[in-house]
Formats: C-alpha cells, sequence, structure tokens
C-alpha cells in the first residue's frame, strides 16, 4: 500500500513538472514573439525614418540644383537651356541674343519632370498665368464667367478684390472694405498686393467661390504679378484649354509645337494654330519673364514645396530673390506618367525610381 501511494505521488510530481515546463515554454515563446514584433516595429519605423530623411534629402538637393542652374543658365523662347555654348553661338552680328530654340530645354509651363531620387518638380514662367494683382483683371472675370455665367457674381468678386488690394478705404460697388469685414469677423484687409495666390482665400467671398468650383485650378492658373501680359509659350496645358477654349487634343498638339519651335509673334501663333482669334500683339508676349514659381514634392504626392523667386542675376542680395515659400497638399501621383523625361539636369537620375 505504501508502495502504491508513493508510486502516484512520483506521477503526480511528474505531472506538475510537466505542466510547468510547458507553461514557461509558452510564456517564453509569447515574451520571445512579443520582442520579435516590437524589434520588427522598430525596425519599420527607423527603416521609414531613413526613406523619408532620403526624400527630404533628395528633394532639398533637387530644389538647390534648379535654384543655382536657373539663375545661371540662358534662357530661350521655349524654355531654360542647359547647353553649354559659345556666345557667338546665340548672339547675332548685330549683338542680339538669338531666342530660338535649342533642343534641350526644360520648359516653363508646368510640366512635371523628375528630380534627384524620388523627387517630383514643375517650373512655371508666372508670365504664363492669369495676373491677379492688376486694376482691372479681365481674364480672370472671363474664367470666373465660364464657371459661374452670373454676372452679378463676377461683378462681387472682382470688386472685393479690387477693394482688397487697392490703398483706398473707398468701397466700389459690390465691393468690401474694413467695415465689411470686421462685421462678418474676417481678417481685415491688407490694402496692398496680394502676397501669394494663397492670399485670395482671404478675400471676401472667394474661399467660398473657389471651394465651390474645384475645376478651376488656382494654384496652377493664377501669379500674383502685377502686369496682365502673357507667354502663350509657358501658358499651362490646362490654362491654353480654358482660357483659349482649346480642345484637350489641340491642346497636346499645341504644347508639342511650340516645345520644338515655339511661337514668335501673335501672327505667328494664329497662322500656326488656325485659331480664329483676335489677339492684340500689345497682350502676349513669347520669351520667358524673369519671376518663376517652383513646385516639388515626393512620388506619390503629399505635400508640395512651393517657391516663387525672381532671378537677379546681376542683384546686390544674390543671383535670385524668393518672394514667397508654402506648402501645399497634393494628391496621389503614382500612376500618372511624366510629362516630359527628356532634360539632362539630372543625368542618369532621371527615370530612375530608386
Amino acid at each position: 500500500m505504501v508502495a502504491i501511494n508513493r508510486r502516484l505521488q512520483q506521477r503526480a510530481q511528474q505531472g506538475f513538472i510537466l505542466a510547468a515546463t510547458l507553461w514557461t515554454l509558452a510564456i517564453m515563446f509569447i515574451v520571445v514573439g512579443i520582442f520579435h514584433t516590437y524589434v520588427q516595429q522598430k525596425l519599420q519605423v527607423g527603416m521609414q525614418a531613413k526613406a523619408n530623411l532620403q526624400q527630404r534629402l533628395d528633394r532639398h538637393s533637387t530644389e538647390q540644383t534648379l535654384l543655382y542652374l536657373l539663375a545661371s543658365s540662358r534662357m530661350t523662347r521655349s524654355g531654360m537651356t542647359f547647353a553649354q555654348q559659345q556666345d557667338e553661338a546665340f548672339i547675332s552680328d548685330e549683338g542680339f541674343l538669338i531666342t530660338d530654340a535649342v533642343g534641350d530645354e526644360l520648359t516653363l509651363d508646368s510640366a512635371v519632370y523628375q528630380g534627384i531620387g524620388e523627387t517630383r518638380f514643375t517650373v512655371q514662367d508666372l508670365s504664363g498665368l492669369l495676373a491677379i494683382n492688376v486694376p482691372n483683371p479681365l481674364d480672370l472675370a472671363a474664367i470666373i464667367d465660364k464657371y459661374d455665367p452670373s454676372p452679378v457674381v463676377r461683378t462681387q468678386l472682382i470688386s472685393r478684390l479690387q477693394d482688397y488690394i487697392d490703398a483706398n478705404e473707398l468701397v466700389s460697388l459690390s465691393g468690401a472694405e474694413r467695415e465689411d469685414y470686421a462685421r462678418q469677423k474676417l481678417p481685415l484687409p491688407t490694402n496692398d498686393y496680394l502676397r501669394s495666390e494663397t492670399e485670395l482665400y482671404r478675400v471676401m467671398g472667394w474661399g467660398d467661390w473657389l471651394d465651390a468650383h474645384p475645376e478651376v485650378d488656382w494654384q496652377t492658373w493664377l501669379s500674383v504679378r502685377k502686369d496682365s501680359v502673357m507667354n502663350l509659350n509657358t501658358m499651362p496645358k490646362t490654362l491654353l484649354m480654358n482660357y483659349l477654349g482649346l480642345s484637350e487634343e489641340l491642346s497636346d498638339q499645341l504644347v508639342l509645337e511650340r516645345k520644338a519651335n515655339p511661337f514668335r509673334t501673335v501672327e505667328d501663333f494664329v497662322v500656326r494654330t488656325s485659331l480664329p482669334m483676335n489677339l492684340g500683339e500689345d497682350k502676349y508676349r513669347f520669351f520667358p519673364s524673369s519671376e518663376l514659381r517652383i513646385s516639388l514634392w515626393n512620388k506619390g504626392g503629399g505635400q508640395a514645396q512651393v517657391i516663387s523667386l525672381q532671378l537677379t542675376p546681376n542683384g546686390l542680395y544674390g543671383p535670385w530673390l524668393v518672394n514667397y515659400e508654402y506648402s501645399v497638399q497634393r494628391g496621389n501621383d503614382n500612376n500618372e506618367p511624366l510629362a516630359i523625361r527628356q532634360t539632362t539636369l539630372f543625368g542618369h537620375t532621371l527615370g530612375d525610381d530608386r
């Protein structure tokens, strides 16, 4: 009997030891799993941080390269050329600048290029856009009419914009001044020129109207220039369609045509495009201005950096002046092909999705 009890006790002890061992192993597996998950998460965070840092470095390098080359390179009617040429190749015997296209130009019409790494960028000549800091913005009024045929709305928007930027506090018909803004608890008008296109949202009524008409691509079409002369060689494709009333197919043809053989005069533009337009010679230009706007972002969209600058090659404070800089949200563009890839600006990195 004693021997039987002893065997039972031994079996119970062995069962307890086995259960304890199994529980210990289970706890160890759980701990190892948690630690493995923790390490994987930390590695993923570290790899993402490294990728983000690399993207920031690539974008900054692209920006600095662009600024330097834009300030030190030559313009043609087709855009910015980086070709190494002797002076006699682009200076006529009479001493005039030859503005014919070279063939390697980076176009200044918001075409999308690839920079370093996964950076995307556009460069826009501001003279190719609609000016909003002008006394009588007829071009802007025409765009408003296109999307909102109500003359009351157009008159109100234009009047309020003019009251916002003029130096006096006189209220124009359908306009708004400080008392009107204070009554609606809005930031008071500056009675000065808009500093950037985003400030248009501070003008009474404009924010609501732009939000109600997302098809008006104000970030691409508008500029805070103070003269209304426009460059038909650098006007973005979407603005060509909406400003001149062209089809997408014709706009594509026009963009290709002006890259290879940029337009010289209004007559040249009308003859070669067969457009029955009555365009004034004093209204349009065909050589880029010194005012440019750069947009940079990473592949996939997200925050885009917008920089407006004035090229000042003989300036006292440097070869360029930054007028303003801000960030704006940009949609996902992973599935969008790059518009143009043949620039030699970044050499072998062009088209390289490393």
